[in-house]
């Protein structure tokens, strides 16, 4: 019986996914049939997650937990749940109770690890995505944090090593391309960094980060004509030049890692210089 009610609920998740409103009734047409356990009502919070109600799916979730405090799932869920709406505290001590439960529960650590990661705990969040790592993680978020997470602390290498595992389980990811590259340039690899931004560009053609990172690596590369006429290109899509203040910031980067490199002075100054100038 409870088969069917499961059947029923997923049912109506497909249904959302092409009339919302349509979802909306027949769950509520459903709910008072369902069986009052701890497993329905776990479903019944997926359900309302994918109906864009969480609210709803919250106390889904922890009317779970009261049917079952022991059951490692609903603090799962809605530990994820938090962690996604930003109650991190909260977050936190569910996933912790998913995770003791279940040790080696990659999908657990990692969400721990998230959660982590958005309370600024870095030094937990690298712990314990290295260890949803171990555990045998294929989420390609695991790796694109702990990319992030080892930038910061200015571990180039172990970066660039965390955004390729990334890319080897989602090669269709634009933004760890371009995160990627923009590492090749500091460490001093730009045919990498060449072939990388153009790989984000064909994924995704208005990234204007990576449009700058490919200029900035042509110029390295000796052909500042280009360089200069893909500037320009990014330029015109760029507005306000939000994104060139922060490419100029991310030159002083490159500066500091290329320190008897003038190339990287002299793109730096002449890069200010057009700033100043008027747009076309």
């Amino acid at each position: 019986m409870a088969t069917t009610y499961i059947t029923q609920l997923d049912e109506i998740i497909n249904l959302s996914e092409t009339d919302q409103k349509a979802a909306r009734k027949a769950l509520r047409k459903a709910v008072p049939s369902l069986p009052d356990t701890a497993a329905m009502q776990t479903a019944l919070g997926l359900t309302y997650i994918s109906l864009e109600q969480p609210r709803d799916a919250v106390r889904a979730f922890k009317h779970a937990i009261e049917l079952d405090p022991g059951d490692p799932t609903p603090h799962y869920q809605l530990g994820s749940l938090q962690s996604d709406m930003g109650l991190l505290p909260h977050a936190e001590e569910n996933l912790r109770f998913a995770v003791a439960a279940e040790p080696e529960n990659a999908e657990y650590i990692a969400a721990l690890g998230f959660a982590y990661y958005r309370s600024d705990k870095s030094e937990l969040a690298i712990q314990t995505l290295e260890t949803a790592d171990e555990a045998g993680s294929e989420d390609d978020e695991v790796f694109a944090s702990l990319g992030y997470l080892y930038y910061f602390e200015d571990r180039f290498e172990d970066s660039r090593q965390a955004f390729s595992r990334a890319l080897e389980l989602n090669p269709d990811y634009a933004e760890v391309y371009n995160n990627r590259g923009y590492l090749n340039i500091l460490l001093g690899d730009l045919v990498g960094a060449q072939t990388d931004l153009n790989l984000c560009l064909e994924k995704d053609d208005i990234f204007l980060r990576a449009r700058y990172n490919l200029a900035a690596t042509t110029w390295l590369q000796g052909d500042q004509e280009e360089a200069m006429s893909l500037y320009e290109d990014a330029r015109r899509r760029d507005q306000a030049d939000a994104e060139l203040k922060q490419h100029l910031e991310d030159l002083d980067q490159v500066a500091e890692q290329r320190p008897d490199d003038e190339s990287v002075k002299a793109l730096s100054i002449k890069l200010a210089v057009a700033q100043k100038a008027s747009r076309r």
